[in-house]
């Protein structure tokens, strides 16, 4: 009987374990971080939506509601079990994250309906080898990728902030890699992004720009540019 009584313990130990094991794999429960009192969010979109999501452990998921806490890096989604939880980014291949439709109606021209998120850019100053980020273009000569952050500053005090208060301030920053992992930081600008082409590249890549009416500051054109250009 004793014997019997161990075996079950150990059991439901190990049944325990694989539980916690099979969680690790897949994510772990979001954190209740309160932002109250805090102005902006530190979310890339403040609305959830839905994303296509690759995964080593599990394959692809898709329509899974998400959100992308862009301040510190996370990507917190909505599970089978309707659990909130951030995805484990070790086992994260890609995500290919929807925008709100009114963004697409109401935001720049040449906006982007999908973002392709991924990881595997620690050559980039500031970015981790684990941090996902927007690629743009991805290409055996150039590829694109953008970082989005949000940080978390206390303006200065003034007559219309009598009581100082933390608020989340946006930022993206370009990064282009080229072949030898050279890395550069650009603006989405035209005359940027070709100043920052290998000199033998930048006759064709003029010459794109003028027979395609290419404006860089587009999202579409960008992305493109670079097929074009990787193709020569």
């Amino acid at each position: 009987m004793r014997k019997l009584l161990i075996g079950v313990i150990m059991l439901v130990s190990q049944f325990s374990v694989a539980q916690i094991s099979n969680l690790n794999m897949n994510g772990v429960p979001a954190r209740l971080s309160s932002y109250a009192g805090i102005e902006g969010s530190p979310y890339l979109f403040q609305d959830w939506a839905k994303a296509d999501i690759g995964t080593t452990n599990a394959g692809l998921k898709e329509d899974v509601a998400y959100r992308f806490n862009v301040h510190d890096n996370e990507l917190e989604v909505i599970n089978e079990a309707g659990n909130t939880i951030y995805l484990d980014k070790d086992y994260v291949e890609y995500a290919v994250l929807e925008r709100p439709s009114i963004l697409i109606a109401t935001g720049q021209e040449g906006m982007l309906p999908t973002l392709l998120i991924k990881k595997g850019f620690g050559m980039v100053k500031g970015v981790g080898s684990n941090d996902l980020v927007n690629v743009i273009a991805e290409g055996e000569k150039y590829t694109l990728v953008r970082k989005f952050y949000t940080d978390l500053v206390t303006p200065p005090v003034n007559s219309y902030a009598p009581s100082p208060g933390k608020m989340f301030v946006f930022e993206e920053n370009f990064f282009l890699i080229d072949s030898d992992e050279n890395v550069q930081s650009v603006k989405n600008k035209t005359k940027s992004v070709l100043k920052a082409l290998r000199e033998e590249d930048q006759a064709k890549a003029k010459e794109l720009v003028k027979e395609n009416k290419f404006d860089l500051s587009r999202e579409d054109h960008l992305t493109v540019f670079f097929q074009k250009l990787n193709d020569v």
